[in-house]
């Protein structure tokens, strides 16, 4: 009776999950990720061929990067609510940029911006629980507010077939959503005052955000498995819309359908705390990057065939943020002492991942076919399932005494 009392969430618990779960949805599944859904139409009003949209799509990646960096640094001086506002912030700017843009060099900064929110919003989601959560109630807390990137993908879908061709209504509709979410942040996260980021982390010599620490044999699995799962979901999340458009001859009702179901299943993404515990991060994490890499071949193999690319819509919602949970539960475990900086920098292999990938799969899709660089991305994704995580002080120590590999 005492282990089933404990999975359920506090009324506080929950109003720091509430706003997180938004803050993460305008983010991640508006800003950055809503990009890809728009695709035909933007190569449509702008003329862009499949290597531009490729590069344009890997701004929002290039931008994701720095961001996340400066937010591993700053939570820890200025708190959650700060860098959890300055996310929103981001959003905001980055969508309605894209609603107005005139000309491409603007798309391609609205689409840095927007992408650029998304990066300073995970660590500090990640140092809000730390600080406010139970331990016990921590990675179902994570992951929960880590699928908020599916709700915003399903957002999108319909958004954007109530727009129609007007694509621009449809982003600053999500410069309106960010808007909301930013307020409700700033009144929900919890606020911090600052740290010496010099001081060393608890245990060791080396100070906050020093390589000495995030870098190692702890490390090295994690990151090698976050930078493997981004490079190989990136053709994915850029041209799969364009491939049932093109190949598929799916209309705007059927492809944006097709958009809504990657998040409606990414809701499953959920569980990934749960399922980390009972197969381990390294079980969870290979099961769901196959499962991943079966989405992407399915969506080519038969790109007519409707039901099939619907399955393997769902299939890649599902287990992308399955992915991203596994990875983040990874990291809390391995970076215990200091889950913002370990969260920050597995997130940044993720997207550092995908800034490599967007331009290859667009330039290879180019130079052969989409189908082709479908194909070879889901190869990589299989390869990507070799990697396996290692045990360490700090997984045993955050799970109970059992290392969660």
């Amino acid at each position: 009776m005492r282990e089933a009392r404990a999975f359920h969430w506090p009324l506080a618990t929950g109003w720091l999950v509430g706003p997180g779960i938004a803050m993460i949805a305008v983010t991640y599944g508006l800003a950055r990720f809503a990009y890809g859904l728009f695709v035909p139409h933007l190569r449509e009003t702008f003329d862009l061929s499949p290597t531009v949209l490729g590069v344009i799509g890997a701004g929002s990646y290039a931008g994701y990067c720095v961001a996340i960096f400066a937010s591993m640094t700053l939570t820890h001086r200025v708190g959650p609510r700060v860098m959890a506002v300055a996310a929103g912030s981001m959003a905001v700017a980055g969508t309605a940029a894209i609603a107005g843009a005139p000309t491409v060099w603007l798309l391609a900064a609205g689409v840095l911006v927007a992408g650029s929110g998304a990066g300073l919003a995970s660590p500090p989601m990640g140092e809000a629980v730390a600080m406010s959560v139970p331990e016990k109630l921590q990675d179902r807390s994570n992951t929960f507010i880590n699928s908020g990137t599916s709700i915003g993908v399903a957002i999108s879908g319909p958004a954007a077939l109530l727009a129609a061709e007007q694509w621009r209504l449809a982003w600053a509709a999500f410069a309106a959503l960010s808007l909301a979410a930013l307020l409700w942040n700033a009144l929900a996260m919890p606020h911090k005052p600052g740290e010496d980021l010099s001081a060393p982390y608890p245990g060791t010599n080396a100070p906050i955000l020093s390589l000495d620490y995030l870098l190692g044999w702890r490390s090295a699995a994690l990151f090698a498995a976050a930078g493997g799962m981004g490079f190989a979901s990136a053709a994915y999340w850029n041209f799969s819309r364009d491939v049932v458009v093109q190949a598929g001859e799916m209309g705007e009702t059927g492809s944006t359908l097709f958009w809504t179901v990657i998040g409606v299943s990414a809701l499953a993404g959920a569980a990934a705390g749960d399922l980390a515990r009972r197969f381990g991060i390294g079980g969870a994490f290979s099961g769901s990057i196959l499962v991943m890499a079966g989405a992407t071949a399915l969506l080519v193999a038969a790109p007519g065939v409707m039901s099939l690319s619907y399955l393997s819509a769902a299939l890649f919602g599902s287990s992308y943020i399955m992915l991203t949970g596994v990875i983040l539960v990874w990291a809390v475990a391995v970076f215990a002492e200091r889950p913002a900086a370990g969260i920050g920098a597995a997130f940044l292999m993720i997207a550092a991942g995908q800034v490599a990938g967007s331009p290859a799969a667009g330039a290879l899709a180019g130079a052969t076919s989409l189908k082709t660089a479908f194909m070879v991305f889901a190869g990589l994704a299989v390869l990507t399932a070799a990697i396996k995580a290692q045990p360490n002080a700090a997984a045993a120590n955050s799970s109970g005494g059992e290392p969660r590999y």
